[in-house]
């Protein structure tokens, strides 16, 4: 046999020995018994191990860039239509995801204010946007990594013109209610869940301390002990009992912090606060948010003491891990990176800032318009810090860990989609409207009441007028739809469905009470906006027309009212601010508007009573307008069913009772104003705690035990009402509670009591 014969038997063996093998294995996997490689899937892919165990294993397959982009999180307008054209709302395009999702493979996309999807802006729209863009990111992901996506649902899915609104914090910070803020937690989670967003940027847990920050409206209160309590409740409401619920989402605890306290009383400026302050009045409510769970916690975007907050490794590691000891995501406010650059100038360039902020302890930089440009783009400039040895690969592993482990805790590894077509109905649920009722009710803070108060007594015939009177847009304030409110919305958007106090007052009215409504006056701007729109906070703020009280159009509307007036039983003009967000809310001089305050002056020069309700994110120097009501209501700002639970108050049919969760100023030269604001005078208009009632309480000497203090209340008046029991110990708040009364009946409250509490009076 020739050598050639014996090496093309010896092959035909080696073929037929092959292919009986892998016969072998063809009939072992057609009988089911798994192949080697089936049996052992990535362990990250496996559900039923430990979280820890499944990030280990996929944070060991991962490249360095893939886990950089983890890092990343950019707004979804740079996923839209034509890149040549900015703030584009058109449809998704597939090249500007490529670049953003796959190139540069960020993990994170979210939502910022009035960025909706290109084509309505509802439930299924949105959950259409995400599921298409979550595809897009498997897709193009080697390990199958899904993104997180991210809103501001701060007051209710307020994102969105079809969903309800519920008040803003500082509203429901005067309720003292837990309890309803759990609730209006779980409320947000289901609808926000359903449209596909996973990650909350809320609750606020500053303590705030100036009424000129723009963002005064945001925190619960200006006491610690309320904001902990509210705070943490309400991420127990979003978060649940599991992440991975379709009714639960991450929570944000925000802005760590200080952000609250600038020495100017403008935003994103410095604040220098004292080491027993920052333990007593910032730290505590941060901590009680840690405790509750939080996922995840968002950074000021100011400076303290002089340092950036984002450049902090004091208070981002040492405070925030050491001291509070919190394990989740820690990520930036919007550009606050290269804030670093540009504003506080402590790094020259996006490579230095980068590495600056995650040495100091940050996670994940919101970046949010630029993933991958080699000046300014977040994934090569961190790349190119770890190549210069400028940040650690293990300091990398250690964020992306923290990443990876909110994904995997939210599900989304298992289920990364939501059916889109149950995202309206949750959105639109009939139970959210009924519980933002509720919540106004509970959140405004009668003033003052001459007896004119309720109107069911005596009023036939009640004119309703006001620049807020009839505005949705006031009555929602900032983030409502877009950033700075639902006004200049698309064509294709409508302005959210909302009772207004006209309409609420002709509800509650009912047949026998004829109700006439008048304008009044425009709706000012009462912000320090330039002409261009932007703010500068070291100018004056500007004239606008509509805030002259002798321009002839505001005279005439003014005139209206009056003569309007003349032939009714009693007055309700809706008062105070237009809306805004964030700096451009910035304002020296918190007094209401000239133009509002001229037409509260000629109602109460025609002798009839005239019921202030003031519809504005804080408090508002007006004192002469406050001294010639007959009754005055505070509604901060009430949200989607504010007017029907202010008609309601006025009538009767609900009896106020929240009380102030900011101290009321006399003047603007008092602020910054808080009870607890170390070494000041305290003298304001309406203290913190003010709030009356229809009906008359009595308490009793408390007793103290074990940490919790007892206080018999009595309601001693003819109406049925709510107390809100506030405990002080030296000065400071240290437990509250509410009841529900009966008249005539009493009851033994009971409230737990901050650690230390001794001496305690109640009030």
């Amino acid at each position: 046999m020739s050598s050639s014969s014996v090496a093309m038997r010896r092959g035909g063996v080696v073929l037929l020995a092959v292919l009986a093998t892998l016969a072998v294995i063809l009939g072992a996997t057609r009988s089911g018994a798994p192949t080697a490689q089936a049996q052992a899937p990535p362990a990250y892919r496996d559900a039923s191990l430990p979280v820890d165990q499944r990030v280990s294993d996929l944070v060991s397959r991962m490249t360095l860039k893939e886990k950089v982009g983890q890092m990343g999180q950019i707004n979804v307008e740079v996923l839209q239509g034509d890149p040549s054209t900015p703030w584009d709302r058109g449809p998704l395009n597939p090249d500007l995801m490529n670049d953003v999702l796959n190139v540069n493979q960020i993990g994170s996309i979210l939502s910022g204010g009035g960025a909706w999807p290109p084509v309505g802006d509802d439930g299924k729209a949105w959950a259409d946007e995400i599921n298409t863009i979550q595809k897009f990111a498997l897709d193009h992901s080697r390990l199958g990594i899904p993104i997180i996506y991210g809103a501001d649902a701060v007051h209710g899915h307020n994102n969105l013109f079809d969903a309800t609104m519920v008040p803003h914090q500082v509203g429901l910070g005067a309720t003292f209610d837990p309890a309803l803020a759990a609730r209006l937690g779980q409320s947000t989670a289901r609808a926000v869940r359903a449209t596909g967003v996973t990650w909350d940027f809320a609750p606020v847990l500053d303590t705030e301390r100036d009424l000129r920050w723009g963002r005064s409206y945001e925190p619960f209160s200006e006491d610690p002990l309320v904001n902990a309590a509210l705070g943490s409740a309400t991420i127990r409401g979003l978060q649940g009992r599991s992440l991975d619920s379709p009714t639960s989402v991450a929570a944000t605890a925000k802005h760590f912090v200080g952000y609250s306290a600038p020495d100017s009383g403008f935003d994103r400026t410095n604040a220098t606060i004292s080491d027993q302050e920052m333990q007593t009045i910032h730290l505590p409510p941060f901590k009680a948010g840690i405790d509750a769970g939080v996922a995840t916690v968002m950074v000021n975007s100011g400076s303290v003491n002089g340092e950036p907050v984002h450049a902090s490794h004091h208070l981002l590691t040492d405070v925030l891990r050491g001291q509070l000891h919190f394990k989740g995501v820690v990520i930036s406010d919007w550009q606050d990176v290269e804030n670093l650059i540009t504003k506080y100038h402590v790094a020259s360039n996006m490579e230095d800032a980068i590495a600056m902020a995650v040495n100091a302890g940050l996670d994940m930089s919101m970046i949010p318009l630029d993933a991958g440009s080699p000046d300014n783009g977040f994934v090569p400039n961190l790349l190119k810090a770890v190549a210069d040895g400028k940040v650690s690969e293990a300091r990398i592993d250690e964020s992306v860990a923290r990443i990876l482990t909110l994904k995997f805790r939210l599900g989304l590894f298992e289920h990364p989609f939501v059916d889109a077509s149950k995202a309206n109905a949750a959105v639109e649920d009939p139970a959210n409207r009924k519980l933002a009722r509720k919540a106004a009710g509970e959140s405004l803070v009668l003033l003052k009441n001459d007896g004119t108060l309720p109107l069911s007594r005596r009023a036939h015939k009640v004119l309703v007028t006001g620049p807020s009177s009839d505005s949705p847009t006031n009555q929602l304030g900032g983030w409502s739809v877009a950033w700075q409110g639902a006004f200049n919305l698309p064509p294709d958007i409508p302005i959210p469905d909302v009772t207004t106090v006209r309409e609420g007052v002709q509800q509650a009215a009912g047949p026998g009470v004829k109700v006439i409504w008048k304008q009044g006056a425009p709706v000012a701007d009462t912000t320090n906006r330039k002409p261009d729109g932007s703010v500068d906070p070291t100018l004056p703020q500007p004239p606008d027309p509509l805030n002259d009280p002798d321009n002839p159009a505001v005279a005439a509307a003014r005139q209206d009212s009056v003569q309007a007036a003349k032939g009714v039983d009693a007055i309700v003009v809706a008062v105070g601010e237009s809306p805004y967000a964030e700096g451009q809310g910035d304002d020296a001089t918190p007094e209401l508007p000239l133009a509002q305050a001229r037409l509260i002056d000629d109602l109460a020069a025609t002798g009839k009573p005239v019921i202030v309700v003031v519809i504005a994110g804080r408090p508002l120097v007006m004192n002469h307008q406050l001294d010639e009501s007959a009754a005055s209501l505070m509604g901060f700002l009430p949200g989607s069913e504010g007017g029907a639970a202010i008609g309601d108050a006025l009538f009767g049919k609900t009896n106020p009772s929240g009380r102030l969760p900011v101290s009321w100023p006399k003047a603007s030269s008092q602020l910054p104003l808080a009870y607890n604001e170390p070494g000041k005078p305290y003298d304001p208009r309406y203290p913190f705690g003010w709030g009356l009632s229809y009906t008359r309480f009595d308490l009793g000497k408390p007793s103290v035990h074990a940490g919790k203090a007892s206080v018999i209340v009595r309601n001693v008046g003819r109406r049925a009402g709510d107390r809100t029991v506030l405990a002080f110990d030296g000065g400071r708040l240290v437990g509250f509670t509410r009841v529900h009364l009966a008249a005539g009946e009493r009851t033994k409250a009971w409230l737990a009591l901050a650690p230390g509490a001794d001496g305690v009076v109640v009030r």
